[in-house]
C-alpha cells in the first residue's frame, strides 16, 4: 500500500481511515498454520493487531527514512472510516504469531 502511496504522489482518499494490515509473509505461515491443523469450513481473521490510518503508514514510511519522500498527501474528506480488526482469537486457537508485530516494526520505527 505504501509503496503505491508514494508512486501516486498523492492520493483522493481520507487519511484518517483505518487500514489493518499484515505482512505477506505472516499471511503465508498462518495459512500453513490453519492447513497443518486441518481445520475445515472455518473462518479466521489475519492481521497484525495494530490497526493505522493512512496517514500515519505515511508517516512511518517517511520516519523509516528507506524511501525517498515523494508522496504529497492525501486530499479526500469522505468516506468511511474503517474498522479496528483483532484476531486474538485466531492466533489463541491455532497458536499463531506474526513475525511482524505492527507494520512499524516492519519499518524498523517501532518504539
Amino acid at each position: 500500500m505504501h509503496l503505491y502511496y508514494l508512486k501516486q504522489g498523492t492520493i483522493e482518499a481520507n487519511p484518517h481511515h483505518l487500514v489493518n494490515l499484515i505482512h505477506y509473509e505472516d499471511a503465508a505461515s498462518l495459512s500453513v498454520a490453519i492447513l497443518k491443523k486441518k481445520l475445515k469450513n472455518r473462518l479466521f481473521l489475519g492481521c497484525d493487531n495494530h490497526p493505522v490510518s493512512r496517514q500515519e503508514i505515511m508517516d512511518l514510511v517517511a520516519k523509516s527514512g528507506k524511501f525517498d519522500p515523494t508522496f504529497m498527501g492525501f486530499t479526500g474528506t469522505d468516506g468511511p472510516l474503517g474498522k479496528k480488526l483483532d484476531n486474538s482469537k485466531t492466533r489463541e486457537e491455532l497458536g499463531w504469531e506474526p513475525k511482524y508485530k505492527s507494520f512499524a516494526h516492519f519499518l524498523g520505527v517501532a518504539s
